[in-house]
């Protein structure tokens, strides 16, 4: 194999491979990107928004809290984008009862389109209380 080659294959997405891009590590850590990522961003928004509220009070830098569910929305879109590329990958369908890698991949991909589309929808929720309250507001 000579080093173009090798240098082409390290650049190759798992999906370009198929089937067989899931069964080693860049496949299964696209997945895992997939699945977990969205949430975990989700969650990071609202501990973001939390944390800069104070600074957004004190500065009056109401418009800078925008920021964060805005960085927060394009990460979990591209994670559904992730699930949903490795889900066409391996075919793109929905119904089959074997155990094999395909089918394997196929669910893990379409919950995590279906999680990391949920999570979208929870940062845009917690994006649209920045529109409504502001940073000083106190109970």
């Amino acid at each position: 194999m000579s080093v173009r080659e090798s240098f082409k294959a390290l650049n190759e997405l798992p999906s370009d491979r198929g089937e067989a891009g899931f069964t080693r590590w860049p496949g299964l850590l696209s997945l895992s990107l997939g699945l977990l990522l969205g949430p975990v961003v989700a969650l990071a928004n609202q501990q973001m928004i939390y944390s800069a509220n104070m600074w957004a009070c004190g500065n009056n830098g109401w418009g800078t809290m925008h920021l964060i569910p805005l960085l927060c929305l394009i990460v979990a879109v591209g994670a559904a984008l992730t699930a949903r590329r490795d889900w066409k990958a391996v075919g793109g369908s929905v119904g089959d009862e074997g155990a094999t890698v395909a089918e394997r991949t196929r669910f893990v991909a379409l919950c995590g389109m279906f999680i990391s589309t949920f999570s979208a929808l929870v940062i845009v929720a917690q994006w649209a209380a920045i529109f409504v309250f502001e940073p000083c507001m106190r109970a």
